[in-house]
């Protein structure tokens, strides 16, 4: 196997080493998945409406009254039923005026009234016929069994949910502060709208009522169990514990799960050691000392090789990631995929430029005799008679850098030029000033003498 296929293969394979023993996965994958959620659901108990919230006091209706007002009544009925997942609805129409004066005798542009044991609180619009009522508070606690402190050890679970509600309310929190439901968030986040356009009192949003909602990890059978305990439906079940009630909703919810990748760990470490082997089997005799004199010392090889390897790792890592993602969907541990996706595509390219770089600057050596030159190459040997070669030369090879925003060329090396009459063949510079005197010195000393004031030229400016 010749060199440069050699460092071909052993970086493929090498880099894959190290991308799969070094390289962070998540082993995880994203399915759907379609389940039932328990969401609970925690109401603080209390004998009348919030003073911030109702700080005037709260008028008494009853349903005849507000049959002549069938909007108000379809809102009040809405905010009144089970579960209490929202605490406002915005009114258009309906003769608030009339209801608000004839009915209340009320001017006042905010008030609150109390209906079927609960408080609302009616902000009304004094240009328009348009208005948003809000559920305010419970007079009084509704007829649904109760769960006693000792039942908790039954149902863990249920239990560590129900406390872990008690502690927000203790230490607190308001509703606003809890991560709530969809239409809980819009309700929220139009209220603030009004508010910052001057339409709602900033007290409407301070209010002491405790109302939060929280998804729970009760298990599907602890929960069939307590609500058929309860005598109440897993669906819409209502309970009180302590000065709560607990309202608990059991729904199907569709959403995207990470799941692990059991095999991934396993196999990962296997394939590790398989590219491993494969690596060193590659890259077996290459830094073997070549005919003649060796360009390069072989120290230099092996250095210059891990740097390259390592460089490819990187994309390796991010090929096996590109790979992973497509054919397993495994979720990426790289945040930009951008830089995943173009490192991915580049991998190869890049890797083969490498090997033939390594290859070119590490396997050349030179067999200077009397009859001529004999120059090995990667993966090739040229030999040269002395009256086939005219001259020697010196030619720079050159990169582009920025410097002060200006792309200036810069020199990498100084190649020697072997002028032959069928074309050009060059050597790469030695890194070891000894090494390019002992080469140029062996070629004077068997070339012939048309070629010595190319050579000393060489000699004395290389």
């Amino acid at each position: 196997m010749s060199p440069l296929t050699g460092r071909l293969l052993g970086y493929v394979f090498l880099s894959l080493f190290i991308a799969f023993a070094a390289g962070p996965y998540t082993a995880q994958k994203t399915v759907s998945q379609t389940g039932p959620v328990i969401f609970l659901t925690a109401v603080a108990l209390g004998p009348s409406p919030p003073p911030s919230a109702c700080p005037e006091g709260a008028a008494h209706i009853n349903e005849a009254t507000l049959k002549s007002f069938p909007m108000i009544q379809a809102a009040v009925d809405r905010l009144s039923q089970w579960p209490l997942e929202t605490n406002q609805v915005s009114l258009y129409g309906g003769n608030l005026p009339k209801f608000m004066e004839q009915v209340l005798g009320r001017t006042q542009r905010t008030f609150c009234f109390a209906y079927s044991g609960r408080y609302f609180k009616l902000t009304w619009l004094l240009i328009r016929d348009m208005g948003t009522l809000y559920l305010v508070g419970l007079a009084s606690p509704p007829a649904v069994p109760v769960l006693s402190k000792s039942n908790f050890s039954q149902y863990p679970q249920t239990t560590a949910c129900v406390q872990g509600l008690e502690q927000a309310y203790a230490e607190g929190r308001s509703t606003s502060d809890t991560p709530l439901g969809t239409d809980r968030w819009r309700d929220v986040e139009n209220l603030q709208r009004e508010m910052e356009m001057g339409r709602v009192t900033p007290s409407v949003l301070r209010r002491d009522s405790f109302y939060k909602r929280i998804r729970t990890q009760i298990p599907m059978d602890e929960w069939n169990r307590l609500t058929q305990d309860l005598g109440v439906t897993p669906e819409r079940a209502a309970f009180r514990t302590g000065g709560y009630l607990i309202l608990g909703a059991s729904q199907m919810v569709s959403e995207r799960v990470r799941k692990p990748i059991g095999w991934f760990k396993i196999a990962r470490y296997g394939f590790a050691v398989l590219f491993l082997a494969l690596g060193l089997w590659a890259m077996r005799g290459i830094y073997r000392k070549r005919p003649g004199i060796n360009l390069n010392p072989r120290w230099s090889a092996i250095v210059g090789d891990g740097i390259f390897i390592l460089f490819s790792g990187f994309g390796a890592y991010c090929l096996i990631e590109y790979a992973m993602s497509q054919g397993f969907h495994m979720t990426s541990f790289m945040k930009e995929d951008v830089v995943r996706g173009m490192c991915a595509i580049g991998y190869l390219p890049a890797t083969a430029f490498f090997a033939l770089f390594s290859a070119n600057q590490f396997s050349q050596s030179v067999e200077v005799s009397r009859d001529g030159l004999t120059l090995h190459y990667p993966g090739d040997v040229r030999e040269l008679k002395w009256e086939d070669i005219k001259g020697f030369d010196r030619r720079g090879s050159y990169t582009v850098v920025v410097r002060g925003g200006t792309m200036i060329p810069r020199k990498i090396q100084t190649k020697l030029v072997i002028l032959t009459n069928r074309g050009e063949l060059t050597l790469v510079e030695p890194g070891y000033r000894k090494t390019k005197h002992k080469l140029i010195s062996t070629i004077k000393e068997n070339a012939p003498d048309r070629l010595q004031p190319d050579l000393e030229e060489i000699r004395k400016a290389w």
